[in-house]
Formats: structure tokens, sequence, C-alpha cells
């Protein structure tokens, strides 16, 4: 009698949690993580941060840099304020004009977390499905 109610009850998939607790991000991580993601999610800042890390010098005016755009110099300016803000460049002001550089750090963070086998790019075990279903 028992294994004729096994034959009719249906398989229910279970999801075990495989990574260690030292590969699950904390909250803090998660939203440090989340304020780059957010700083980088714009085609031109990403622009932007290539021009700036290829220029001599590691270094670029925005003087340079708005030759490459083409838009108004307050929204060129928005969006280097925000990879500032984020922590990604780094502004010095000579005379009048604005100097921008690379901050590694903060791309180091999130090259940790995107890395092979890291915790937001590690494999994802095999999904296994009771022969039947």
């Amino acid at each position: 009698m028992a294994s004729e109610k096994s034959r009719t009850r249906k398989p229910v998939a279970v999801t075990l949690l495989l990574a260690e607790p030292a590969a699950v991000v904390d909250a803090g991580e998660a939203e440090a993580a989340a304020k780059l993601f957010k700083a980088l999610s714009d085609p031109i800042r990403i622009r932007l941060l290539s021009l700036i890390r290829y220029s001599p010098g590691g270094e670029a005016c925005f003087c340079d840099l708005a030759e490459d755009f083409d838009m108004p110099q307050p929204s060129l300016s928005h969006h280097l304020r925000v990879l500032v803000t984020a922590g990604i460049l780094e502004r010095t002001r000579r005379g009048t004009w604005s100097w921008y550089s690379l901050h590694p750090e903060p791309l180091e963070t999130l090259k940790t977390l995107l890395r092979p086998g890291g915790p937001l790019a590690d494999r994802r075990a095999p999904i296994v499905t009771p022969k039947g279903v």
C-alpha cells in the first residue's frame, strides 16, 4: 500500500543553498556594490571611465573630455559628478580646469564580486529534475 501512495505523489523541487557563508554578500557590501553599479549604469559614464583610464598619465582634463561628447557642459559635468560621488573617479582642480583620474578600489570591489567563482558569478548548480516530471 505504501508503494501505491508513493507512485501517486508528485515530486517537489528542493532548492539548497550551496554557497559557503563567506561567499554570500552581506548587506553593507550589497549596498556599496549597488551604488557602484548604479553609477556605471549609463553608457556615457562607461565611456568617460574608459577615456580617463587610457588617457596619458591616467588622468584627463574636463576640456579634453568635452571634445569627445556632443552634449552641453552641465550634462557632462553631471555624469562626471556621479562617478566622483560614487568614489570611482577623483577630481583635482588645477586653475580653472578639473582633472579626473580613476580611483581603482571601487572597481576592484566589483571585480571581486563578478570574478568567476565569486559570489555573483559563481556557476550555478545544475537543476536536478526527478524522473517522470
